[in-house]
């Protein structure tokens, strides 16, 4: 698979496909919607659906399209989160124009979704979207999710798109995730910067390789660098699925790629390493509400002996949440341990953190508080 020549059949064993599209990949030189770029990007996407290819595109661009309609001009800081929603209300409209302008051209149907991130840290909202989601796509519809910054404020916003979309893998189930960005792939150093810069073509073990990259490309008028867009893919390689970094400038490049030549970045998922998408959610998506800090005993039986946390290895509580919120589970050092979701409320595991279980059927009686705190089924180790 990591051959050139086995690219092809590779790509044509994918059959869900998130599309991620850079806001630099859709502006000119000016810093305004290109009409071309849409074409090339529709054309791609085209493209994989001919191959019956099932296509989610997660696309920016929103607040750039505001700015130019209200005659901002572009800068990276300066801007209110108020003065961020009104830019995105006005470019919003505009930006799915664009693509409904141009898919239409090839039979195409869209669909716009904004996400907030309570969307997809909220199960049941979570729940709902994928529901929403697999429906449009049943239909022979695109959806074109984007955040809806008109609503997000700064606590609950998603850090970038590129964070965004590696979740919205796991919410739609995909086999690939093509991230589309200003620049051919991953290089060794930054291009912009070094002329000598050379493109990596595989990244085998994408945790440590994030470890020692450096980055410096966010632009301004994007929100993510390189460093985003791999860490996305870090997201994606922990439910076991592989990434593909490439320009969304280049048309030979898109073009090649639809073809099954493989262009800019494989970021190689382990498959070994793999985990639930009931977990992954847990891991990457779940709002937390509070927090548990555990003994030493609890640390060795969650992280080292897949155990459930039961309430006499539970030293302190932070934080109000009921039976079925999302918590994290911490160490004396406040290391996160674990997250999951809590089998009781918070108040009842203050008055029985601590006990064993004789002690807390002694104090309470039988099958009054049960002693399971978090379910190791409900709970996922942090990586």
């Amino acid at each position: 698979m990591k051959e050139q020549n086995s690219f092809k059949k590779y790509l044509d064993s994918k059959r869900r496909i998130v599309v991620k599209i850079g806001t630099q990949v859709l502006l000119d030189e000016e810093g305004k919607l290109s009409p071309y770029s849409f074409k090339k990007i529709c054309g791609f996407v085209n493209s994989l659906v001919l191959q019956k290819k099932e296509i989610i595109l997660v696309s920016s661009g929103a607040i750039a399209a505001g700015k130019d309609i209200l005659g901002i001009k572009p800068a990276m800081y300066g801007f209110s989160i108020p003065q961020k929603q009104a830019f995105a209300a006005c470019g919003q409209p505009v930006l799915m124009k664009n693509y409904d302008s141009v898919f239409k051209k090839y039979g195409i149907k869209t669909a716009q979704i904004l996400l907030t991130k309570e969307d997809v840290s909220v199960r049941k909202r979570f729940t709902n979207a994928r529901n929403t989601i697999n429906e449009l796509i049943s239909n022979g519809v695109i959806p074109i999710i984007n955040e809806n910054d008109t609503v997000s404020y700064e606590e609950i916003k998603f850090s970038d798109n590129d964070y965004l979309s590696s979740l919205v893998l796991n919410l739609v189930c995909a086999d690939l995730f093509i991230v589309l960005s200003n620049v051919n792939g991953v290089f060794d150093k930054n291009p912009a910067v070094y002329p000598d810069a050379k493109p990596v073509k595989v990244i085998d073990d994408i945790e440590n390789y994030i470890k020692n990259f450096k980055d410096g490309s966010k632009s301004a008028h994007g929100t993510g660098g390189m460093k985003s867009k791999l860490y996305a893919s870090f997201i994606a390689a922990s439910a076991g699925i592989d990434t593909v970094i490439a320009s969304g400038k280049d048309k030979k490049s898109l073009d090649s790629l639809a073809k099954g030549r493989l262009c800019g970045t494989l970021v190689v998922s382990s498959r070994g390493n793999k985990i639930s998408k009931k977990k992954h959610w847990l891991l990457f998506g779940m709002e937390k509400a509070g927090e548990i800090i555990v003994d030493k005993g609890a640390v060795e039986a969650i992280t080292h002996q897949n155990k459930s946390l039961l309430a006499g290895g539970i030293i302190k509580i932070k934080g109000d949440f009921k039976k079925g919120d999302g918590v994290y589970v911490l160490d004396e050092k406040g290391t996160v341990l674990s997250k999951g979701i809590a089998n009781l409320d918070s108040d009842d595991i203050k008055k029985i953190k601590g006990l064993s279980s004789e002690e807390i059927e002694a104090k309470f009686g039988k099958d009054n508080i049960s002693s399971l705190v978090v379910h190791k089924d409900k709970m996922v180790v942090n990586i």
